[in-house]
């Protein structure tokens, strides 16, 4: 018989899902495409997995699908499932800004260069979107594009003014960059109160410094009366010398007063409305900011960000699967055998029991996981002990790069979806050798809870700008259980951009007077930087055109495309470590809650199901006893969670081999 024939014989007679129609082979427990469940009832008792609640099965509409049923002739393509699988993430109600969101909407007024960069990843592009923690990324936008825009018209004018200055009156723009100069060495505006003493001293240098302005215009117009006078001749120095002289003056001053003012009015607007932005519109508890709306494409993009930072999916472009929820802090790994676990008699006979494997669904894990996770902000717990700021979500990571005609890309829209359905989900937990990897992520935000006794505040809540997120995975794969722990966290926002909190209120006149203080040191800046300025934004902005346009087009001229995540506005705006030892405490409480809450919940899991637990509970505590600094000598033993048991093996025993774990703190 031909090997052909063969392979047609044996794949007449193997089961096929009834929901895409594929083919299952005799170990199929779930199809491998779609994720549905083996036709046929449960599989052999041998090999049966353990019954799930209903409730962490998809629902019933979520499994009815057009077509769906036995008589499918062959499976469907990626195109027609990417509808049912994966779809795009639905917007969210964010209300008043939190604190990172509004210091990132004030540093793309405080740094050109973050607000390019965002508007060059979020909305000149078709990629993916990394997930906001504790931040909405509409208001980061539309303030960057904001930002953008005063700052291109500033330089505009500036350009404009600076070009046609040097053009028809040389001399009386030399004087206006040299007062300029002079009042760029004034020192810069403190945005909070100051001393009487620091005050002085800023009055005593501004007038320094006009002082010295006032003398340099002095010696020059000196310079132009003597050399008309010497150049009118002796027969024209009694009569014409006053009347010259006044005119001369005059025509050389005129133009340095109108080209100074023009330039200080529009220094002056540009700094107003900027700090106006960061005082009124920013300040904690505003209302969100009116925009005028920008063109058609624009805003369709920026609808697709606010909706695609929800999402549940993260495709990756790089090395970092985490990226959008900072620097990986803490990681380790635990692997065991699901062997039965032996019974009494057998531990104190010292006797060796045969292996016997516990089947174990690694979706049943991860709800338990989940259900006490979720305790830690119960409701039912006095608001004083509940961890208020905690969620948990669902996290699958990818590799950027994929088929425009995958499963992962709308073909409409010709962008990424960011959202995995539950039978997905429950598909790819099944399935963890898959080209998409499955977390439960856990955030925790480091906002403390206001104090109250007796119903009277004793201090208001404080918001540390820290997110903790832990990432947990569970396989089970060849008999062996998997499970992964990663901790990664987001350290606060940039000092800088928290000016915002230090600005007065745009009705004192403190306000207006730092802002001429602001414009008036940053005017040299401003002036000489307008044209490089200008350039360097009109080719940014060419270049931007220019990659949407040929992220467009690769669509239909490549078969693979990479639209992973390149880069995160939160990390972009972060400072680089805690601001504060507390805030390092503080990862580190929420860490180890975290950590210990998973290891007791796995031990008790699989304790329940039969499985001996004396490996995992040995590499747990290797894992947290690893950063325990102890003083002197410790000959105990430790043990993890309520079911873990301690004993001393006999050399060469098999209980006497080193724990499988790794972990890294």
């Amino acid at each position: 018989m031909a090997e052909g024939d063969s392979s047609r014989m044996v794949t007449q007679h193997m089961p096929a899902c009834r929901e895409c129609g594929l083919p299952l082979t005799e170990g199929d427990l779930y199809c491998g495409n779609c994720g549905a469940k083996r036709p046929g009832g449960e599989p052999e008792a041998s090999q049966a997995r353990p019954s799930m609640p209903r409730e962490a099965w998809p629902t019933a509409d979520a499994r009815a699908q057009p077509g769906a049923g036995r008589g499918r002739p062959a499976p469907a393509t990626h195109s027609a499932l990417s509808s049912r699988f994966f779809a795009h993430a639905v917007r969210r109600a964010t209300g008043l800004a939190s604190n990172p969101t509004r210091y990132l909407c004030a540093a793309a007024y405080l740094n050109p260069d973050y607000a390019n960069r965002v508007i060059g990843e979020l909305v000149a592009s078709h990629r993916a979107v990394a997930p906001s923690v504790d931040m909405d990324l509409g208001p980061v936008i539309r303030h960057c594009l904001q930002a953008r825009k005063i700052a291109l018209v500033r330089d505009a004018v500036l350009a404009f003014l600076l070009v046609a200055g040097l053009l028809l009156a040389l001399l009386p723009t030399i004087v206006v960059l040299v007062i300029a100069l002079g009042l760029g060495f004034l020192r810069g505006p403190s945005w909070q109160r100051r001393s009487a003493g620091a005050k002085i001293a800023g009055v005593a240098i501004v007038g320094f410094v006009l002082v010295g302005v006032a003398g340099l215009v002095v010696i020059i117009l000196v310079i132009r009366a003597v050399g008309h006078i010497f150049s009118s001749g002796p027969a024209g120095v009694a009569v014409g010398t006053g009347g010259s002289s006044a005119s001369a003056i005059f025509s050389f001053l005129l133009p340095v007063i109108v080209f100074l003012a023009l330039i200080a009015t529009t220094v002056i607007i540009h700094t107003y409305v900027k700090y106006r932005t960061l005082s009124e519109h920013l300040r904690p508890g505003a209302p969100p900011m009116q925009f005028s709306p920008s063109g058609p494409d624009v805003e369709s993009r920026i609808a697709q960000v606010e909706a695609a930072q929800w999402g549940n999916v993260t495709l990756y472009s790089g090395e970092n699967p985490f990226i959008g929820t900072g620097r990986v802090n803490r990681a380790w790994s635990i692997a065991i055998e699901l062997r039965e676990r032996p019974p009494a008699r057998d531990l104190v006979a010292r006797q060796l029991p045969p292996r016997r494997y516990v089947p174990l669904d690694p979706v049943e894990l991860q709800r338990i996981i989940r259900q006490r996770l979720l305790k830690l902000n119960d409701p039912g717990l006095p608001e004083n002990e509940r961890i208020s700021a905690l969620t948990v979500e669902d996290h699958v990571v990818g590799e950027g790069l994929r088929r425009w005609d995958g499963p992962l890309i709308d073909p409409d829209q010709r962008i990424p979806y960011s959202q995995a359905g539950n039978e997905a989900v429950l598909a790819l937990v099944h399935h963890p050798q898959a080209g998409l990897r499955y977390y439960q992520r856990v955030s925790v935000n480091d906002r403390g809870q206001a104090v109250f006794s007796n119903g009277q505040e004793v201090i208001a809540g404080a918001d540390q700008e820290v997110a903790v997120s832990a990432f947990i995975y569970v396989a089970v794969e060849g008999r062996m259980l998997y499970v992964e722990f990663v901790t990664t966290v987001l350290p606060p926002i940039q000092r800088p951009y928290h000016i915002i909190d230090r600005l007065p209120t745009t009705s004192s006149g403190a306000f207006l007077a730092k802002v001429i203080h602001e414009a008036a040191t940053s005017m040299f800046a401003d002036l000489i930087g307008a044209i490089p300025g200008l350039i360097r934004s009109l080719l940014v902005m060419r270049r931007e055109r220019k990659a949407f346009a040929a992220e467009a087009d690769s669509y239909d001229d490549y078969l693979f495309g990479d639209v992973g995540v390149q880069m995160s506005t939160r990390e972009l705006g972060s400072a680089r470590s805690p601001h504060t030892y507390i805030q390092d405490l503080d990862v580190t409480k929420y860490t180890k809650i975290i950590e210990r809450l998973l290891n007791d919940t796995v031990l008790e899991f699989l304790y329940s199901k039969g499985v001996d637990t004396s490996a995992y509970a040995s590499s747990a505590n290797t894992i947290v006893n690893g950063n325990v600094v102890s003083v002197g000598t410790n000959n105990g033993s430790f043990a993890v969670g309520d079911f873990a048991t301690v004993s001393s093996p006999s050399p060469g025993s098999a209980a006497a081999s080193p724990p499988s774990a790794t972990g890294t703190g």
